[in-house]
């Protein structure tokens, strides 16, 4: 019988790799912010872009990345008059839709893109972004550790469902507001828990645990602190029964939404504007989902084609099989039409779910700290204080009156 033998390196990269956190992402994480840093502190005069680009050596993976490029945007905020703040990052990970295989084709590359946001108030200075940037740099460099798993999330897999990254891209692109507190936590945890941000999450929490030499006594109590883990266990505890109580307490933004649309809310019950904005709310997602699967679906012909069929019905076809790819989505995104609050509830149901399941996720990084050496020869220089530091410790042992040690 043919035996495989793996070194103890190589099982660890296994259990990485099983709980989500590739071979070497953390340290890719801990160099970018290095690099990053130093970038962002040598900006020296007031402008509201910045690009910069650096050789790298980074290597996750089988994937070697040689080149970063780094866009930094800052965004000054009237009504903003704190310090700056990171807004957002991103990665670029570019795709088209192939024609052949009707399906989506992933880029791959060697270079890493990234977008850097600063909102930041009228009064700034340059040196305030590095400031910014390096304030806390364990939750710095888990941010960049984030965007760094998307790129290799999208590398890895040479094809991709479009209307997987068109659900993604409406929820991320933070282009519907309806000014309704309550729906607007249900579009930031419907973002939150995306298929994409589900892969990333544990290598970004596993970069805080590990820069933070969180020990495997201390693992539960920095878990349950961490700041994703406790956006989770929001988004689990908001059911279909929570959204209907907070919409009920948030009439005055529902009239005011109602109002906006050219809708009478003086002629309707609060159950029919609840049941109406919903619809809306649903509507408006469909809709901008739709729009950006389009965009990446079509070609600059064939959106040329289609403008031309308004005007001369008729006048070009496109391809029937891409079109039966195309209605199959369609068809997807509408099957809750003239029914909207059931994928209301539905979505309630899956954020139980997911999170539920993302969270047993993340107690698997437990995985990835280090066993504590023991000490078995320890020179004690001053009995007295070292005796305060067990004490500090371990705290006092029971005296005990019995042998209890078994024969």
């Amino acid at each position: 019988m043919l035996k495989i033998l793996i070194t103890e390196n190589q099982f660890t990269n296994i259990i990485k790799e099983a709980v989500g956190v590739p071979e070497n992402i953390i340290e890719s994480g801990k160099e970018l912010y290095r690099i990053i840093s130093e970038l962002i502190k040598s900006i020296q005069i007031k402008k509201g872009k910045y690009e910069f680009v650096k050789p790298v050596d980074i290597i996750i993976l089988d994937m070697t990345f040689s080149v970063i490029t780094v866009k930094v945007r800052v965004d000054e905020i009237d009504e903003y008059d704190k310090k700056p703040v990171i807004g957002s990052m991103a990665v670029s990970n570019e795709f088209s839709f192939n024609e052949k295989i009707l399906m989506q084709l992933n880029s791959k590359s060697h270079q890493i893109d990234l977008l850097i946001n600063f909102i930041v108030a009228e009064e700034w200075e340059p040196e305030d972004l590095y400031e910014s940037f390096t304030e806390n740099p364990t939750y710095t460099t888990s941010l960049l550790t984030h965007e760094l798993k998307h790129k290799i999330d999208r590398q890895k897999n040479k094809v991709g469902l479009l209307g997987d990254s068109s659900s993604y891209q409406a929820y991320s692109s933070q282009k519907l507001f309806f000014g309704i507190p309550v729906i607007e936590d249900f579009m930031r945890y419907s973002y939150f828990i995306q298929k994409a941000e589900n892969l990333v999450r544990p290598a970004e929490v596993a970069s805080r645990m590990i820069n933070n030499g969180v020990t495997k006594e201390e693992f539960y109590d920095f878990i349950t602190k961490d700041d994703v883990y406790k956006e989770l266990k929001k988004i689990n505890n908001f059911s279909f029964s929570y959204l209907l109580e907070r919409l009920y307490d948030e009439m005055e933004y529902i009239d005011k939404l109602l109002k906006h649309i050219g809708e009478n809310p003086t002629k309707m019950t609060n159950e029919e504007k609840i049941e109406h904005v919903l619809s809306i709310v649903y509507i408006n997602l469909i809709n901008l989902k739709g729009e950006i699967f389009d965009q990446f679906f079509y070609t600059k012909k064939e959106k040329l084609d289609l403008m031309m069929n308004e005007l001369l019905p008729g006048f070009t076809k496109i391809d029937p099989k891409k079109e039966k790819v195309r209605r199959k989505y369609i068809n997807y995104l509408m099957k809750y039409r003239n029914r909207e609050i059931e994928f209301f509830k539905d979505e309630c149901d899956r954020f139980s779910y997911e999170t539920r399941k993302l969270m047993k996720k993340l107690s698997k990084i437990y995985s990835l700290i280090p066993d504590e050496k023991k000490e078995t020869n320890e020179s004690i220089i001053n009995w007295d204080l070292n005796q305060k530091v067990v004490e500090k410790k371990y705290g006092l042992r029971p005296i005990q009156k019995e042998y209890n040690i078994s024969k």
